[in-house]
């Protein structure tokens, strides 16, 4: 994924260029919201399946060391994919949206006073599933009402994210990237998903106590 792969370069440029040494950290709090660009892990999967949604959460910073803190959070984050196909005779566009409160827990470097970085594991729960098409066909336009809904899909997720965080106190920008790592279909949607897992980059604002 091209997004990902900015995601990783935001990251190397901001090692190489951010210098100074960390100070002792304070137990801290903080609240956060943004935009997610989600899909999931299937075949030919790309930029152009990307899903836009929102993420909104609170989170807490223990420090545990002078440079590293322990950083449990819960959030709501709203995911999903989406499918656009065109020909000739019609266009298909489809969307599915998978809603999850989660609780990731992470480890946090602080690279300098005003950057650090961030990674661990996160559960989540499904909150809400639905999905909507539209096909056209020339000037003519069908709405179809999709049967994919929370019991097509697994009531819990599992897997990885990381990110970094520059500080304009009390404000922060965010960029991270959430890697699932368990199949989100249960076995009667299967034939559609396969065993594919959740993928999603977050873009957030947020402020710090």
């Amino acid at each position: 994924m091209k997004m990902k792969a900015l995601f990783i370069a935001i990251i190397v440029a901001a090692t190489l260029l951010t210098g100074g040494a960390a100070e002792a950290q304070e137990k801290k709090f903080g609240v956060k919201g943004g935009l997610n660009l989600s899909n999931l892990s299937m075949e030919d999967n790309d930029d152009s399946n990307l899903r836009t949604g929102f993420h909104v959460g609170v989170w807490a910073g223990f420090p545990i060391a002078t440079n590293l803190s322990i950083q449990p959070e819960l959030q709501y984050s709203s995911d999903g994919t989406h499918w656009l196909q065109e020909t000739s005779e019609y266009s298909a566009d489809a969307s599915l949206k998978l809603d999850y409160i989660e609780l990731p827990v992470n480890l946090v470097y602080h690279l300098a006073k005003d950057v650090d970085f961030h990674l661990g594991p996160y559960v989540a729960f499904l909150a809400n599933a639905s999905s909507e098409a539209t096909l056209k066909t020339g000037s003519s336009s069908l709405n179809l009402i999709s049967d994919l809904d929370k019991d097509n899909f697994k009531s819990t997720d599992f897997g990885l994210q990381a990110g970094m965080r520059f500080h304009l106190n009390p404000i922060y920008i965010g960029f991270g990237y959430k890697l699932g790592l368990t199949e989100v279909a249960n076995d009667n949607a299967q034939n559609y998903f396969g065993d594919a897992a959740n993928r999603s980059i977050r873009l957030s604002v947020g402020f710090t106590f």
